[in-house]
């Protein structure tokens, strides 16, 4: 297949067709789109991008206008369906269709984003026999990659060092495959502190890799539970969330959680709202930890989701003012969470704070 960086080069005939992209990696599919938005002259400023969802229910009619009606400007527009996979046969016939009637300033994009296995992307069995993916696969316009893994990582990495104009040599290259985490927005994050440490000398060691945060940790959805099971029903998992926190206060100021945590549990407490006021088909989550957090929200109710945001928010604003110190607010809150979520006001971190 042909290579979408090609068909991104910026000529018109980018304008033409439609665009698959299979990838899981959320940040990996961004850096997809932001080429081909670029080649419709999105770097300029002139073209944009519209973003819907494949999962929606019901699925938004909105779509088919973006899709098939000329703009007032003409202007170039990137129209992204995002988690395509979770469209039934029937959608995919509708738009072997409505493909027919797109815009000429529109470039379709479906992005399928479904984990693969055994080394084979996850595509629907019935689209291969849909015109829209012969047409795709005729043209050349399906970009694949499995995300980071242990073979594309070193290639990852390399382009990193290239675009950066950095020099890494083969032991630089592999502490660095052995460090970062197999996930495109994180490793990026990461590779920006090796950048600074590399200061003008433009050169990665192998001891640059001590930098990267470890990311073998307790998953913040694990953590939260732990946070919820009383101590006498699991004392594990109330020590294991007790670790992390007072792990955390060894390392290194950049590396801290407190502010990964606040923003977390306010994005759940968020789609518990939603649970909990009947609009499920509005939450985007993990499908396996959904029924989880849905009977976390039917327990704590309207005002307990309430009182998860105001303890986040003033978490937050104490330590940005400069009126509390990040360990102890990180202990304090943790503390306070878990009397919330446990059905008990005022419980107290081990060791009597509070």
């Amino acid at each position: 297949m042909a290579s979408l960086l090609a068909a991104a080069s910026g000529s018109p005939a980018i304008r033409r067709g439609h665009r698959v992209l299979i990838c899981p990696d959320a940040e990996l599919l961004r850096r997809q789109v932001a080429k081909l938005l670029a080649g419709m002259g999105g770097g300029a400023g002139t073209a944009v991008r519209k973003v819907f969802w494949g999962d929606d229910e019901p699925f938004p009619q909105a779509y088919w206008s973006e899709l098939t009606i000329q703009n007032l400007f003409s202007t170039p527009t990137v129209l992204i369906l995002r988690r395509a996979e979770s469209l039934k046969a029937e959608a995919w016939d509708r738009l072997d269709e409505a493909l027919r009637q797109a815009a000429s300033t529109v470039l379709p994009v479906f992005c399928l984003e479904g984990r693969w296995k055994e080394g084979k992307p996850p595509v629907p069995v019935f689209l291969p026999k849909r015109k829209l993916w012969q047409a795709a696969e005729a043209g050349g316009w399906i970009w694949q990659s499995p995300g980071l893994t242990e073979a594309t990582l070193p290639k990852f990495i390399d382009l990193w060092a290239k675009e950066k104009g950095l020099a890494l040599d083969e032991g630089a290259r592999q502490a660095l495959c052995a460090a970062l985490p197999y996930d495109a927005l994180a490793a990026g994050l990461e590779l920006d502190k090796i950048e600074l440490a590399a200061g003008d000398e433009k050169r990665v060691t192998p001891g640059h890799a001590e930098l990267i945060a470890p990311h073998g940790d307790m998953e913040f959805f694990d953590f939260i539970k732990g946070l919820a099971v009383p101590p006498e029903a699991d004392p594990e998992a109330m020590r294991a969330v007790w670790a992390r926190v007072l792990d955390d206060h060894l390392r290194p100021g950049g590396d801290k959680i407190l502010f990964q945590l606040l923003g977390y549990v306010a994005w759940q407490a968020r789609q518990m709202w939603m649970l909990n006021e009947g609009e499920e088909h509005k939450v985007r989550m993990n499908p396996r930890d959904k029924p989880a957090l849905a009977q976390m929200a039917r327990r704590l109710g309207r005002a307990g989701i309430a009182r998860v945001i105001e303890l986040t928010l003033d978490a937050n604003l104490g330590v940005i003012s400069g009126a509390r110190r990040p360990d102890d607010t990180l202990e304090s809150y943790v503390a306070r969470l878990s009397a919330l979520l446990q059905g008990r006001e005022g419980g107290a971190a081990p060791g009597g704070r509070a």
